[in-house]
């Protein structure tokens, strides 16, 4: 009976505290969203600042840089300020200090059901119960802010991996405390993601504008492009952006430039009360070039002229030899012939075949290549564009049944009366002819070149290991939210520059590198031939 009692009385007050969380974080997330168009009026301690940093855009957007950097803060500051809230709510609550984790879900439920994240119950020992798997059988006392949440203090923002999700989070943490004593802690790892997002989506801000959040120790918590989260901008920018960042850390607000990624950036920042965090808002301004640029220029003019001289080359040599057939598909000796000599002379040339008219190659050289005669082109696609055109191809890349990556060179044979006999194919294997072509250009130096077609197929990419892979649709780069949004402007572009965070494959670790890129193109096939580059010291 009496057990039954108690539990009656735990399960009331269980639902008691439920409630009363549900009704702030309800009042907090029913708040009319801001706009920079409908803001709380300015401090005067900012008028000092520039009004402004941009003009007039095309779409009719003027930016207010104050207002729009109030309502910035203000948002970020009551997301913070209502988590921490509800944790203080239920650290006191009489079911999380009986330490019983069934007794403390329901409310933590409910925190993690209205702001995004990991809702933990850690124990005097580091251990810890999460929302998602209960008792996780992880521990957490060798983390940063492990020894000062159970001396008693509060954790207002402490930047981490999640152990229990993996992603990036910002800990918010009230100690516990029965009888003067720490017995556990109450926590919520915020997701940055979906934190970032929220304000993203609140500000809507045109192109050219930016804005972010770094901690004390420079570290970057929030940004709109996620690749930069968690990154020390003063190890990896310019030296104005050190400076900058040094200016930054050393007042309350304030009015300031550098460059950055190729560009000038003109910024106000400020201080957030809540944990002494910086907000960063800005507008990216005009060019700049690097001190690497017109040397990264001149080995990119370099290497797109060897290649595109290299492969037109082997399509001149290949049509010769079409030529010679006079129209027709010629006896075999005349066919053997032509292709052992072709093949001398073009060392990046795997194989070569005669084609009939069916796609069936009767004839391939050079020897060990055999035992393919009588079976059919792996490219059908390039086939069936040269029998529909009867034009040249070079075909997008492919895994070939040699298990590495190929393109082809095919060109028709075509009679007298203009009639599509057969063709003939040259494999190459571009990383291998690619990688000796490149190498005399960027032996011991700082520049990375990488081959891409529009579509995203990475046709070369040493330093990343990327070579053969689909940039648009590899599990490895889904999370690289700055090289994808580099890949859509390479495919839509045939030359310019950008940035991008380089992830190395081997370490993890993280650069911001700058990209320049050109196009070769051949018979309607066009290549992206780039070359990255850390631009600062």
């Amino acid at each position: 009976m009496k057990s039954k009692l108690h539990n009656s009385m735990h399960t009331k007050a269980s639902a008691f505290w439920c409630s009363l969380l549900l009704a702030i974080l309800m009042g907090f997330f029913l708040t009319p969203a801001y706009s920079v168009g409908h803001v709380e009026p300015v401090l005067d301690h900012h008028r000092e600042l520039p009004a402004n940093l941009g003009d007039q855009t095309p779409g009719g957007f003027y930016l207010d840089a104050h207002s729009a950097m109030g309502v910035t803060a203000s948002l970020i500051e009551q997301y913070l300020q209502h988590a921490l809230t509800s944790l203080r709510l239920i650290a006191a609550a009489p079911t999380t200090r009986s330490g019983i984790w069934p007794e403390i879900r329901p409310a933590m439920v409910t925190l993690c059901q209205a702001i995004p994240g990991a809702a933990l119950y850690i124990e005097s020992d580091g251990n810890y119960y999460s929302v998602e798997r209960g008792y996780t059988g992880l521990n957490l006392s060798d983390r940063d802010y492990f020894e000062d949440l159970f001396n008693g203090k509060e954790i207002h923002g402490s930047l981490i991996y999640s152990r229990s999700t993996g992603k990036q989070s910002v800990l918010m943490a009230v100690p516990v405390i029965e009888d003067g004593e720490v017995t556990g802690a109450v926590a919520l790892s915020i997701f940055l993601d979906d934190f970032q997002q929220q304000i993203s989506e609140s500000l809507a801000l045109p192109e050219g504008f930016l804005w972010y959040v770094i901690d004390e120790n420079a570290s970057t918590v929030l940004h709109p492009r996620s690749d930069y989260v968690f990154m020390n901008p003063a190890e990896q920018g310019s030296p104005s952006l050190r400076l900058a960042i040094e200016d930054i850390l050393a007042a309350r607000e304030g009015y300031t430039s550098y460059v950055f990624a190729g560009r000038n950036t003109h910024i106000l920042f400020t201080s957030l009360g809540f944990n002494n965090w910086r907000l960063i808002f800005g507008k990216i301004g005009e060019p700049v070039e690097d001190i690497y640029m017109p040397q990264a220029y001149d080995i990119l003019d370099r290497i797109t002229i060897t290649v595109r001289q290299q492969i037109q080359e082997m399509d001149r040599s290949l049509q010769n030899v079409v030529l010679s057939f006079g129209g027709s598909l010629p006896a075999e000796h005349v066919v053997r012939n032509a292709f052992r000599q072709l093949y001398r002379e073009n060392p990046f040339v795997v194989k070569l075949a005669l084609i009939n008219r069916q796609g069936m190659m009767t004839h391939v050289e050079p020897s060990e290549y055999v035992g393919y005669e009588g079976t059919y082109m792996v490219d059908q696609e390039s086939f069936f564009m040269i029998q529909k055109t009867n034009a040249p191809v070079l075909s997008s890349s492919y895994l070939s049944v040699d298990d590495f990556d190929a393109v082809n060179l095919t060109h028709p044979i075509i009679d007298s009366q203009g009639n599509f006999q057969g063709a003939v194919k040259l494999q190459i294997r571009p990383d291998v002819m690619i990688e000796e072509l490149v190498t005399p250009y960027i032996a011991e130096t700082i520049y990375d070149p990488w081959i891409m077609e529009p579509e995203g197929r990475i046709i070369f990419d040493k330093a990343q290991d990327g070579t053969g892979r689909m940039l648009f649709l590899d599990y490895r780069y889904e999370e690289q939210q700055t090289l994808l949004e580099l890949g859509d402007k390479i495919s839509d572009n045939k030359s310019g520059q950008g940035d991008f965070i380089f992830i190395d494959p081997q370490t993890q670790s993280r650069m911001v590198k700058m990209a320049i890129w050109d196009t070769f193109s051949l018979h309607s096939a066009e290549w992206r031939i780039i070359l990255s580059y850390p631009p600062y010291d």
